[in-house]
């Protein structure tokens, strides 16, 4: 950024006479970037009433599909800002995959594959563009503006806020001061590399080619075709909108480019035919062409994901393979984290000391889901390149997968590391096991099960009744276990930060009740319990018993000014 000095006047030029205007109001929160990661922190934040912007350099949103699938845990996002439904709604719940192999042909499902504890048990097969529509439709109906055309060229981080400067699609400069910066701004991301963090690791050495497109042949619609062969590496994915079909497919004499940048030319149809040619020995022909494209994949993680005010977000954090289609959904993750955490800060009802759990929680998860998908990854293109590992696959698969997928109980274990429903924090410094412990049910940063239950005879859920922005008590058992406990006094001195559930097997007026006991077995209850969920959902404190005092100074410790929220537009 170029240096700024003050005139005469006090208005604001930079060290070559260009004049900028400056913003009278400091904001909470600046968001980089209106991908899926962005537009979600974006939303999270103005729950809470909090001051943003949020921006993107592109004049338009993207159309072209990147991510495919939304998974569980996501969509249990997306559910508590009431958009789940619509996002369904667009996609495929119970797309199936089918493998082809040189010889046999064996089919997965991936739709229903197994979860009892949450609304959402598959993966949503539907394109990245529907999900940054249903978030960014949901924006303009609060009054947030996605500031298209806008680029943030530089920053100066001070001590109480960071000076961003903004270039408008008209050349004006802007300048605005905000006390946190959030870069969600994709692989490239200019706040990281402005904040001086390291994005270590690498590129694959392959090159991939990738087309939306329309297609004939014998594959079946709404099902994911992937074909693994010898003669080549090509995923057919039932896209729907602006094509029925996507194509993935490595380069078909499988070169590979370790020293260099990928080749920059354009893709035509042609060469793309080539691909689907060698792995389906020409069953398909391509046609109608919506976007054709080669592409690198690459492996990198942030050094840090916070560097003073300065924090960093989804892929600006973390790339990997999309293998498990996981990239989307952890910067989605990334982001319902951090929003709350910003928020309750800036509006001074959280110790500042919290914004030091994000980096805690989300670096180690993505590092994790980069070794994961860096391993898996390597292995699918080792053994389509290799004959030995070819064969075997051929004699071993059609026999293992369908063992492996026949169980319900080996599905739903799949389905909870897939789906990101077993991500869990706890070695966080805000996840506390308090006495007396419960001995069953999640721990202390666990993510809340979900359960059916009813509220004065009206069906409702456990993550439902608990989502909004405020922390959320759950006093568990009989009602009458809690008649002397202080929780006017709670009430009181916390004000709307906590919002106070009763959840019993029994009726009673008000309460959250569980008549078959689900909630209650899931949670590990026996008599008299207490949990306490964070506003992204995971369990911030837990204990048995009726004693309120260890809760209180868990409260006390974090949350130490009453917070009164006021949603409204950034």
């Amino acid at each position: 950024m170029r240096p700024l000095a003050a005139g005469k006047d006090g208005a604001v030029a930079d060290s070559e006479g260009d004049a900028i205007a400056t913003g009278d109001e400091t904001l909470d929160v600046l968001v980089v970037g209106a991908g899926p990661t962005g537009l979600t922190l974006a939303a999270q934040l103005q729950t809470f009433g909090a001051r943003l912007r949020i921006i993107d350099r592109l004049v338009e949103r993207g159309r072209e599909s990147r991510a495919l699938a939304v998974q569980a845990r996501s969509l249990e996002v997306l559910d508590a800002l009431g958009l789940a439904d619509a996002l369904v709604s667009r996609g495929n719940p119970g797309a199936r995959v089918r493998i082809h192999l040189d010889d046999a042909v064996v089919d997965l499902p991936v739709g229903d594959i197994g979860a009892a504890d949450t609304r959402f048990p598959y993966v949503l097969f539907v394109s990245q563009a529907e999900t940054e529509g249903v978030l960014g439709a949901h924006l303009a109906a609060v009054g947030v503006t996605i500031e298209r055309g806008v680029e943030l060229t530089g920053f100066e981080a001070g001590s109480d806020d960071v000076a961003c400067t903004l270039r408008h699609r008209d050349g004006r400069l802007e300048i605005v001061r905000t006390r946190y910066l959030a870069g969600c701004d994709g692989a490239h991301s200019t706040v990281r590399k402005g904040a001086g963090i390291a994005f270590g690791g690498g590129a694959y050495p392959q090159d991939f080619m990738l087309g939306d497109v329309e297609l004939e042949g014998p594959l079946e619609r709404g099902i994911i075709h992937a074909f693994t062969g010898r003669r080549g590496v090509a995923l057919f994915f039932p896209l729907g909108r602006p094509t029925t079909w996507r194509l993935i497919g490595i380069e078909p004499d499988g070169r590979e480019r370790a020293d260099r940048e990928p080749t920059t030319r354009d893709l035509s149809l042609a060469e793309l035919q080539a691909v689907a040619d060698a792995a389906t020995g020409g069953r398909v022909r391509l046609h109608d062409p919506a976007w054709l494209t080669r592409f690198r994949l690459h492996h990198r993680q942030a050094a840090h994901y916070r560097a003073g005010r300065i924090f960093l977000a989804g892929d600006a954090a973390h790339i990997h393979s999309p293998v498990g289609a996981q990239g989307m959904n952890t910067g989605i993750q990334d982001a319902w984290n951090l929003g709350w955490k910003l928020a309750l800060v800036t509006r001074g009802a959280a110790d500042p000391a919290l914004l030091n759990s994000y980096e805690a929680e989300r670096w180690p998860v993505g590092r994790f889901l980069l070794r994961y998908t860096d391993r898996l990854f390597s292995a699918v293109v080792a053994v389509a390149r290799s004959r030995l590992a070819t064969a075997l696959r051929n004699l071993l698969l059609p026999h293992l997968l369908p063992w492996l997928m026949a169980s319900r109980s080996r599905r739903a274990r799949l389905f909870r590391f897939i789906s990101q429903l077993g991500i869990r924090y706890r070695r966080s410094p805000l996840s506390r096991e308090a006495e007396p412990r419960l001995r069953r049910g999640p721990l202390a940063g666990d993510r809340l099960p979900d359960a059916e239950l009813t509220r004065d005879g009206h069906p409702t859920s456990l993550q439902r009744e608990t989502a909004g922005p405020r922390l959320h008590l759950l006093l568990c058992g009989a009602p009458e276990a809690w008649d002397d406990a202080p929780v006017p006094t709670l009430r009181a001195h916390f004000g709307d930060l906590l919002a106070v559930h009763r959840l019993t097997r029994t009726p009673a007026p008000g309460a959250l009740v569980d008549p078959a006991g689900t909630a209650f077995a899931r949670l590990g209850i026996e008599t008299a319990a207490q949990y306490l969920v964070r506003p992204d959902g995971h369990i911030a404190f837990r204990c048995a018993g009726t004693d309120l005092e260890a809760l209180r100074r868990y409260l006390e410790r974090w949350f130490p000014m009453p917070y009164h929220p006021t949603p409204g537009p950034g």
